[in-house]
Formats: structure tokens, C-alpha cells, sequence
């Protein structure tokens, strides 16, 4: 690298320019990766891709490190548009029981939008595990739940409840029985009787974790009013 006459090394523009040009590429391609994947399944083959972006096979491996990484940064792209759709429903307006029916059926609605999406995450090469982006993000989901929930708790004057647990069950609960929903080639439930049962399953833990808690509450408050009681 070349110096300035004080010794300091001088930035390359060049290279600048090439990191700038080759993030915006792996961008564009991740795009096209996930457009690809909406229209023809979790299996796409990275011909498929080429063809798509009008590029040789080989040219698009230049952009990344190698084919774990790329479907890396799908994977990241996948659960950002998870969380984007999921983020806005953790603000609990109107009732309890709106409240409910809006996180779960932020749920159910992005997977039935995006099945292959989905199903991607899913496909044993792709899936990363426990300890995996998609594992984690659920957990990231489960204490941002927590937290309205304890936020609730210490209005009614329980601060600090022991409600952790609650909230990542009931993230695995609906997370689980949507998974087998979309597997299940003879679906017992239509998708808003799925969605009714789990906000009746949703409502029925909460209920009991509150009554333990010596809290009765009615799904029909509206969670200002208890939050400002």
C-alpha cells in the first residue's frame, strides 16, 4: 500500500470503489436468490441463479466466499423480513385479545405468503441448528415478548414476574404448529381455523400464567387501560 509523505498509508480508491461495487452486487444477488427461491422452492440450483442475473456460474462465486456464505446471507434476508413483519405486532394496541390475534396472525400470514421462504429455512442444508441465526431470532422474538409482557405485569404491580418462559413457549407452540401445518399434505385445520386455535391456545397459557400470578384479566381490556391503571 502506498504512503503519504508523513508515513500515514494512503487509501487505495480502487479498492474502496471494488468493496463498494461488490457489496452492492452481493446485495442484488441475494435479491434474485430470494425471488428465485419464492417462485421455485428451497432447492434452487445456482445455474438457476446465473441464468436469472445473466452471469456465468463462475462469476457469481467471486462475490462470495462460497456457497455456505452466500445462503448465509439469504438466510439473514429471509428473517429480516420475518422480524419486519413481526416487529410492529409486539406493540399490543387495542385489546388482549386483538393483541393476540395480531402476533400470531403476523405469524401465520408471512408463512403462508412466503411458504418456500419458509420451507427454506427449514431444508436440512440451509437450517443452521440451536444455535442458528433462525434459533436465535426466535429467541430475540421471545424476549422482546417478554418484555411487553413484564411491561404489563409491573402496571398491575408484578414487576419482575417470572414470565421469560411463558413468552419463549409460546413463540415454540405457534412456530411448531405452523411448521407442521405447511408440512402436512392433509391440512386437518383450514388457515383461519388454524388461527383461531392458536389464539385460543395463546390465550389459555397467558390465562393460567396470570392466574398464578393472581391476575384476572378479561381478553376484552384494551392493554392501555391496564397499563395505565
Amino acid at each position: 500500500m502506498a504512503e503519504r509523505t508523513g508515513g500515514e498509508p494512503q487509501i487505495d480508491g480502487r479498492s474502496t470503489r471494488w468493496d463498494g461495487h461488490k457489496a452492492q452486487r452481493q446485495v442484488e444477488l441475494v435479491d434474485a436468490a430470494v425471488a428465485l427461491i419464492e417462485e421455485e422452492g428451497a432447492h434452487f440450483r445456482m445455474q438457476r441463479l446465473a441464468e436469472r442475473v445473466g452471469l456465468p456460474r463462475s462469476v457469481l462465486y467471486r462475490h462470495f466466499k462460497d456457497r455456505a456464505s452466500f445462503d448465509e446471507l439469504i438466510r439473514r434476508r429471509v428473517v429480516e423480513s420475518f422480524v419486519k413483519r413481526m416487529e410492529p405486532t409486539l406493540s399490543f394496541e387495542g385489546t388482549v385479545e386483538e393483541s393476540v390475534y395480531r402476533v400470531v396472525g403476523a405469524h401465520l400470514d408471512w408463512v403462508a405468503q412466503h411458504p418456500r421462504l419458509y420451507a427454506y429455512m427449514g431444508v436440512a442444508e440451509h437450517s443452521m441448528g440451536d444455535g442458528s441465526l433462525v434459533a436465535d431470532t426466535k429467541t430475540a422474538i421471545a424476549l422482546m415478548l417478554s418484555e411487553r409482557f413484564s411491561d404489563v405485569l409491573a402496571a398491575l404491580g408484578l414487576k419482575g414476574a417470572p414470565i421469560r418462559s411463558v413468552a419463549v413457549g409460546i413463540v415454540g407452540f405457534v412456530d411448531t404448529a405452523v411448521n407442521q401445518w405447511m408440512r402436512d399434505p392433509e391440512r386437518e385445520l383450514s388457515e383461519d381455523e388454524l388461527r383461531a386455535m392458536l389464539c385460543r391456545s395463546v390465550w389459555a397459557v397467558l390465562e393460567a400464567a396470570l392466574r398464578d400470578f393472581g391476575v384476572e384479566l378479561s381478553p376484552q381490556q384494551r392493554v392501555a387501560d391496564v397499563e395505565g391503571a
